[in-house]
């Protein structure tokens, strides 16, 4: 290999962890965002509420009063949380309230849990789901599942939790139950953190609090808060830790603080952070503060951990003796609930503490202890289970995606099928529109011309009219051709008369022109102008008055090329409509073609 190769990868080596933890760092800021937003969002019900609520309900409404209460108090005081649980199952069973009873049940295996009595747990979770009517309450038999994986965790049948978590996983996906996909992912994730694999447990940690922020059960925050820590503390080191528990001491200050059981996991956890730093006054004062915590509420399952960081204290300060006593009670404390991994893990330390102060006997026992253990036939088996297991969830992920792909492929064709179809209709619809379109635009031309025209020829007209008028004696209007009698033929020459003069002097283009105020310009009445107009001028009103609007405006933008660059509008206006919709409506009617293609068109002509 060449130098310029070997630098290459001892840079890529040097730079690769940096770069991951700058990852993982930004991977967790939109949780933690997220996180806070809930949390302020979020309504509390304060203890006050929680107790009126109980002390006025009754029936199944007092049974889920006692069972909000419970969840209020079990992370602050496992002995009230069972009063108000006991009470919960008592009257669930007189009412015959069946959500009411099981749940209630399945608090009795989670206080069970905490105190380290996990076959009495077990035998409990056992108990409900074995009721029919188990089924019918999907959040249950998801805690209950959830329960039973981080039982089978803590006592190290890693086999059976990580089974139990993914058949709940399974279902989960199955039927898209974000619940259940919430708690499933819990469970596997507590799994991963107790085997050690911190990536993989906060990879499963962050999608079950993915669905958490979605669901808004502000109830698991402060847990999760406390695991990430925990693994970044792993994955990071302790600085970005502590950065992660200072934000968890923040959401304590604005939300209602989450009680001992969670208090007394995070100063353990603080503690495991002060040690690392060897800070170790910092570390015992935490760790005392836990241990107060967990025996004044028996937290039976966090006992043996505890000492164990009591006795990892003890060697940090050189006193081996000390460290002795902690590990012999973090035995007997693990030995007492059955947490086999404990058991393995502090009789190897024993082990090697005796061995080192010449305790020859007792190092034997524990090394003997520790192999048996690390050798014995439940242990090979159940690696091997998970390795099938993990195997297994491999293959059942790629057949996942590869259905999903398969659904993915399946749906683009029909999308490409559903675009081609929509695409074949556009560019039909587009051919006949380019066809109406130069149809359309064909027929507007051949009006404009014929309009164009009939409106020069009328101009015309009207010249030579007003010329030969000049040469008429006094002025005389030549007589209308007699029609049918339907007026008085003098009244109705009068009115003819006196209309035509009117029209002359452009009467129409008063915008309030209406037949009353043109009968009372003419002297007579609305009933005679009218027969006048439909008879004469074969027109109604309306059409009459827009018709010498029209031919006014046409006469006017053939001779006026300054009055064509007026606003629409205006020229609407100024030729006696009301508004530009009366306008538009009255030029088309008459000629076919919009006033603003005809100024167009006559504007380009003049060009």
């Amino acid at each position: 290999m060449s130098l310029k190769h070997k630098v290459a990868i001892l840079l890529y080596l040097a730079i690769m962890p940096i770069y991951c933890q700058e990852v993982s760092s930004n991977r967790l800021a939109p949780y933690l965002k997220g996180i806070k937003e809930m949390v302020d969002n979020h309504s509390f019900l304060s203890q006050e509420t929680l107790l009126e609520n109980h002390a006025r309900s009754k029936g199944e409404h007092r049974v889920d009063a006692c069972l909000d209460l419970f969840i209020h108090y079990i992370f602050k005081s496992t002995e009230l949380a069972k009063k108000y649980n006991d009470e919960a199952y008592r009257l669930a069973t007189d009412l015959g309230y069946d959500r009411g009873f099981l749940r209630a049940s399945l608090n009795q295996a989670f206080i069970s849990f905490v105190h380290g009595e996990f076959d009495n747990a077990l035998d409990i979770i056992n108990q409900v789901e074995s009721d029919d009517k188990c089924t019918l309450f999907g959040k249950i038999e998801a805690d209950s599942e959830t329960l039973r994986s981080y039982i089978y965790t803590e006592r190290g049948e890693y086999d059976l939790a990580y089974e139990t978590a993914l058949n709940l996983l399974e279902k989960g996906e199955g039927l898209n139950d974000r619940y259940c996909l919430m708690r499933a992912y819990s469970a596997i994730s507590h799994f991963y953190l107790r085997m050690g694999d911190y990536q993989k447990a906060l990879d499963n940690c962050l999608k079950g609090l993915g669905y958490i922020l979605e669901l808004k059960e502000a109830r698991f925050i402060f847990p999760k808060v406390d695991e990430i820590a925990r693994m970044t503390h792993k994955l990071e080191g302790s600085k970005k830790a502590r950065e992660i528990y200072d934000f968890y001491l923040e959401l304590e200050s604005s939300a209602d603080a989450p009680g001992n059981y969670i208090q007394s996991a995070v100063y353990m956890n603080i503690a495991a952070i002060y040690l690392e730093e060897s800070e170790l006054e910092k570390a015992a004062e935490f760790l005392d503060r836990a241990m107060v915590l967990i025996d004044s509420n028996n937290y039976r399952f966090r006992k043996p951990r505890a000492h164990v960081l009591m006795a990892a204290l003890s060697l940090h300060k050189g006193d081996s003796l000390s460290a002795i006593i902690e590990y012999n009670k973090a035995y007997q404390a693990a030995k007492k609930i059955k947490a086999f991994d404990v058991i393995k893990e502090v009789s190897k330390s024993l082990s090697t503490i005796n061995m080192s102060m010449g305790n020859t006997e007792e190092a034997l026992h524990f090394s003997n202890l520790h192999l048996s253990l690390k050798d014995s036939l439940f242990t090979i088996e159940s690696e091997q289970r998970l390795r099938i297991l993990e195997a297994s969830r491999r293959i059942s992920q790629i057949s996942r995606q590869k259905e999903i792909l398969e659904l993915k492929s399946k749906s683009q064709e029909e999308r490409y099928r559903f675009l081609t179809i929509i695409l074949a209709i556009l560019l039909v619809s587009g051919f006949f529109a380019t066809l109406s379109y130069f149809k359309v635009k064909r027929k507007n031309k051949l009006l404009y011309y014929r309009t164009r025209e009939l409106a020069v020829e009328k101009l015309g007209q009207k010249k030579k009219f007003a010329i030969g008028k000049e040469n008429r004696p006094n002025g005389q209007i030549a007589k209308p051709i007699p029609s049918k009698d339907y007026l008085d033929e003098d009244i109705k020459e009068i009115i003819l008369t006196k209309l035509n003069r009117l029209e002359e002097e452009a009467f129409f283009l008063d915008t309030k022109c209406n037949l009353r105020s043109l009968a009372n310009l003419l002297q007579t009445n609305q009933k005679y102008l009218s027969q006048v107009i439909n008879h004469e001028k074969k027109s109604n009103f309306n059409n009459y008055i827009n018709g010498l609007r029209i031919n006014h405006l046409l006469n006017r933008l053939l001779e006026d090329k300054e009055y064509r660059k007026n606003k629409l509008s205006y020229i609407a206006t100024s030729s006696g409509f009301n508004n530009l919709n009366t306008f538009y409506s009255a030029f088309k009617k008459r000629l076919g073609i919009l006033p603003s293609y005809f100024i167009d068109k006559l504007n380009k002509e003049d060009l």
